[in-house]
């Protein structure tokens, strides 16, 4: 069991070091310019429009039910408790 447990553990070690490397290498191999430029690309081809900062994006607002919607619910709710 101790054998089992020395072995685990240096896997772990093994596949962190090993993700950390494989991260870092991708991070860094991809010009920044380069992505900008294909979403521009793939927006462009949707027919979407890009603002250069994502961080001004604001989410979109939750739209609740419509009266009618609400109504409907309130008479299934009376017809269950009957």
């Amino acid at each position: 069991m101790d054998k089992f447990q020395c072995q685990f553990e240096d896997l772990d070690v093994q596949s962190s070091y090993v993700e950390s490397a494989i991260g870092s290498t991708t991070a860094t191999a991809t010009p920044q310019d380069e992505v900008d430029l294909l979403m521009q690309r793939i927006a462009d081809e949707a027919g979407l429009e890009m603002n250069a900062t994502l961080a001004t994006a604001e989410a979109p607002t939750k739209v609740g039910p419509t009266e009618v919607q609400e109504d409907r619910l309130g008479d299934r709710l009376r017809a269950l408790r009957l």
